[in-house]
């Protein structure tokens, strides 16, 4: 007999995410697509893949000291978060926002 043992995408990709290295990557990439297409949803989607690679997300929310019903809302796409919600998000992550210069196309 055959079983169906199937895994959601985002499942397998939160499993990947618990890895800081795979964490970091995906960090980038998400931020750099951010950059360039200003997809709000998008971004709180992985940022909420992230979160949920973390563990529970009550004890998340306490650590990174914001709102439960607060990062619920940034999930659903209902709010936007100002930078220091972005920061605080980030750090609980264990990660920080650093600065590089954009390099521009050649015309």
């Amino acid at each position: 007999m055959v079983t169906n043992r199937s895994i959601k995408f985002d499942d397998f990709l939160v499993e990947r995410l618990k890895d800081k290295k795979e964490a970091k990557a995906f960090l980038d990439a998400i931020l750099e697509e951010y950059q360039q297409d200003n997809n709000f949803e998008a971004f709180a989607n992985a940022l909420e893949l992230l979160i949920r690679a973390q563990g529970n997300i009550s004890e998340f929310t306490k650590k990174a000291n914001i709102d439960r019903s607060h990062i619920y809302k940034i999930m659903k796409n209902e709010t936007q978060p100002q930078f220091l919600t972005v920061s605080k998000i980030l750090n609980s992550l264990g990660f920080q926002l650093t600065v590089k210069k954009i390099k521009h196309k050649p015309a």
